[in-house]
């Protein structure tokens, strides 16, 4: 599985757009809040026993006797994990949501990779979370498409469990995009764990087109099973039904996006069925994810 190759030459020069993650590792293209060797000077500050005296500014020393320093912009990567949920829910619609998420977490991450930022992909098993290299530079897209091509989908795996522990892997105010159906219940704690540990979360929702809208969903006696159980109910399905789901699914993404949106964080819906330049070319530059 590989992104089309026309929407990467089009994100080539697309950036992630994080509201609070800071770039904090290795050397980068962002303007980071440290200080350090660099081009771009930025500030004097006093000498202090141990700084490299080849930054001590002479011109000053000549006009005023005090030792200063002089301190310049640090550029450097920001860090990025993608998490892929795999649960077997992931696995309905057609084309599957989970097939759409892989895309998304591929040209994702080739938009970092562009940027000059470290991504890092993971996913849930049922022995922990299943970490990728670290990947940096666009050098190292392919490696990074193969890795998450190659993802399986799960059968029940834990994907809050695998957010609420992750946060013990990365390094400090990082950004972290989850893409999932988000179907869970009690996301709460788990969003604040993250967000106790200083990461900024951007949230993709992947579902169904009937699960956005079930417009063309069969009336009658209909069986449905739940993918994540295998349970099997009988519901008769008729117009006030399908009006009482649009009510609830109404309701219920009303609360998500709020509950992103009070960490100021990202929650964007998408469909397994979009189309990805334009999800990627307008939904997500409109919503500033992309630049």
């Amino acid at each position: 599985m590989r992104p089309p190759a026309a929407l990467l030459e089009q994100l080539t020069t697309s950036r992630l757009l994080p509201a609070h993650a800071q770039p904090s590792i290795g050397t980068g293209e962002r303007r980071s809040r440290r200080k350090g060797p660099g081009m771009e000077f930025v500030d004097h500050r006093p000498y202090r026993a141990g700084d490299d005296t080849r930054h001590l500014d002479p011109h000053l020393f000549a006009r005023t006797g005090d030792y200063v320093v002089r301190e310049y912009a640090l550029n450097q990567q920001l860090p990025v994990t993608i998490v892929i949920d795999p649960s077997a829910s992931m696995g309905a619609s057609e084309p599957s949501k989970f097939t759409q998420a892989r895309l998304i977490a591929q040209l994702l991450g080739f938009a970092a990779l562009a940027g000059g930022d470290q991504v890092q992909a993971a996913v849930p098993t049922p022995l922990g979370n299943r970490l990728s290299p670290r990947w940096h530079g666009a050098a190292r897209a392919d490696l990074m498409f193969d890795w998450i091509g190659k993802l399986p989908a799960g059968k029940g795996e834990d994907f809050l469990e695998s957010l609420r522990t992750l946060h013990q892997d990365l390094a400090p105010r990082g950004l972290v995009i989850a893409i999932s159906d988000w179907w869970h219940e009690a996301i709460g704690p788990v969003l604040d764990t993250l967000f106790a540990a200083g990461q900024e979360v951007l949230a993709i929702q992947v579902l169904g087109a009937s699960e956005i809208d079930p417009q063309d969903m069969l009336t009658g006696v209909v069986t449905m099973e739940d993918s994540e159980s295998s349970e099997e109910i009988e519901l008769v399905v008729d117009r006030t039904l399908l009006d009482r789901y649009r009510e609830l699914f109404a309701q219920r993404q009303e609360e998500l996006r709020a509950m992103f949106n009070a960490k100021h964080w990202h929650f964007v819906t998408v469909s397994a069925q979009d189309d990805l330049d334009q999800l990627f070319m307008r939904t997500f530059r409109a919503q500033g994810v992309l630049s």
